[in-house]
């Protein structure tokens, strides 16, 4: 909630007992416009022109709101239909008094009612056979009860206005650059571009041309100016014809090219190419990956603007898997994250991670991400959970790499045992007995599909609140001799001592697996160290 308030001074009787606390708000509001805030993620303002009118209507992009109570006068302000009143924390201890209305800052997120109440069991089942089949609206977000905390005193205000609106495209900006978060926490599910994504989250734009940019970049980090040109013009153009009827693939491209008249004979050449395609003058060119994915993406949004066509653009045009993110991104930011399907913003923890990523993208801040692997099974497919800002979102299933079948062979070819770590989710390497260390087989953030590496790590003891001089000269000097790293890392609030060594797999064999597995356990033996139980280790 934000602490954007202003108060309008209206004076109600004394709340009767029995009624909602004082420290709820209570924002009277159309259902119909209910379930838009439920597709669009936000209260206050409106994507629609022709909304249903109710009291929300006079406060431009904020919300009125009543403490502990709404006078029946605000649920009949307006066009005739069920109204639902949406909870909302708030401020305890003193402040406005029962039945008080506010103003309150806004848009606010949908994630922030905590409640929607009907006025009885009928009206919530009318709400729930007429909004339950559309595709674009998750019903699971807010909590639905029948309960009706509504009183007959008070009288309407004379002096009731509607408020000018100020940022006019701010609720349609937080559409646009929703339905872009939606597509790339999407493309998070499917364990493609995790590094990439990641990359891009860790540092996102301010502005839309600034966030396309950014996304294609960490994508394809070599690409050229001329198509990171195009691609950012092509974002800006989608923008421009945000929510207007129709898609003529002339006007846009024409409105592309405009972006594009002081980039050259190759953009120029690129504009060219496409209205040949338009007019069927030449066959769709290539749309794999191997070079120009920038403008191979821009010309597969031409052809195919619309979520429901990224699968036809994957069989029939053989899209490649960073063209596809690229415009699987864009398609679902130009569609917008009130007409997304409602899988792709629900349950509510996922809504809340797609409206805090369309946040960030105009903040510029970092957003923190997750991949967790709960559970590794016994053909190694990895059960994964996938966190932004601490809260976890959604959870994929990933089939293991060819590389770890192979590594798996590999170490029962050495003679060793294959174990699952209940504690992580990894595996790891049995060298003896049951009793015996137990080395972890961990993700190395250098890894990439063309050259996978993995990191063996051995835990050899807790590192003690006062370490002396001493202890440390012997960690390097058993570094040192052996070879091997000795490195320290955070396990919950302590710091655990570790022997590790990374692990190419393009060409591994099973020498150059032992030799690293007897230098680990050399080391342990040397340190004395013993593996700590129920490690959880921060990434």
């Amino acid at each position: 909630m934000t602490d954007d308030k202003r108060e309008l001074e209206l004076d109600f009787e004394p709340k009767a007992k029995g009624k909602a606390s004082s420290c709820e708000l209570l924002v009277p509001i159309h259902a119909d416009n209910f379930a838009l805030a439920l597709a669009s993620g936000y209260l206050g303002g409106s994507l629609k022109s022709d909304a249903a009118l109710d009291l929300q209507s006079y406060a431009a992009n904020g919300l009125f709101a009543f403490s502990g109570e709404v006078p029946a006068w605000a649920i009949s302000e307006g066009e005739a239909g069920d109204r639902v009143l949406l909870s909302l924390a708030g401020k305890g201890g003193g402040g406005a008094g029962p039945r008080t209305m506010e103003l309150l800052g806004g848009p606010e997120r949908i994630t922030a009612v905590r409640s929607a109440y009907f006025r009885d069991e009928a009206s919530l089942a009318n709400f729930n056979a007429s909004y339950d089949a559309f595709p674009d609206v998750p019903m699971n977000i807010v909590e639905l009860a029948a309960k009706w905390p509504v009183c007959e005193s008070g009288e309407r205000p004379t002096d009731l206005q509607e408020l000018p609106v100020e940022q006019p495209s701010r609720r349609s900006d937080l559409d646009f650059l929703g339905g872009l978060a939606a597509g790339i926490i999407d493309l998070l599910s499917e364990n493609t571009f995790d590094e990439a994504i990641r990359k891009f989250l860790h540092e996102p734009g301010t502005d839309i041309a600034e966030n396309g940019r950014r996304l294609l970049l960490a994508l394809e980090p070599r690409t050229s100016q001329v198509d990171v040109s195009i691609w950012t013009a092509t974002i800006e153009a989608l923008r421009s014809r945000f929510g207007k009827r129709g898609f003529d693939r002339r006007e846009f491209l024409a409105d592309v090219e405009g972006r594009l008249a002081d980039h050259g004979p190759e953009a120029e050449s690129w504009v060219r190419g496409c209205q040949k395609v338009i007019d069927a003058e030449i066959d769709i060119p290539s749309l794999a990956d191997s070079e120009k994915i920038g403008r191979r993406a821009a010309l597969a949004i031409i052809l195919s603007h619309e979520p429901s066509g990224l699968e036809e653009l994957e069989s029939n045009f053989e899209t490649g898997p960073r063209v596809r993110a690229l415009v699987t991104a864009a398609v679902y930011a130009f569609a917008g994250l009130s007409r997304i399907a409602s899988r792709l913003k629900s349950p509510a923890p996922r809504m809340d991670a797609v409206l805090e990523l369309g946040d960030r993208m105009v903040t510029g801040e970092p957003v923190r991400v997750e991949i967790v692997t709960s559970k590794t099974g016994a053909d190694l497919t990895r059960h994964q959970v996938i966190k932004i800002g601490g809260n976890s979102v959604l959870e994929r299933q990933v089939e293991p790499p060819a590389y770890m079948v192979m590594l798996k062979a590999r170490i029962q070819e050495a003679g060793y045992k294959v174990e699952l770590d209940g504690a992580s989710g990894q595996i790891g390497i049995r060298p003896g007995s049951a009793k015996g260390e137990l080395i972890m087989v961990e993700d190395c953030s250098r890894s990439s599909p063309g050259n996978p590496i993995v990191n063996l790590v051995l835990p050899i003891a807790t590192l003690g609140a006062r370490p002396t001089v001493a202890s440390f000269k012997k960690l390097m000097a058993t570094a040192w001799e052996n070879a091997t790293t000795v490195a320290l890392r955070e396990v919950g609030d302590t710091e655990e001592v570790v022997a590790m060594a990374s692990l190419p797999l393009a060409t591994l064999d099973r020498d150059e697996l032992n030799f690293h597995v007897e230098r680990l356990l050399l080391v342990s033996t040397e340190l004395g160290g013993k593996k700590r139980k129920g490690r959880r280790v921060k990434n």
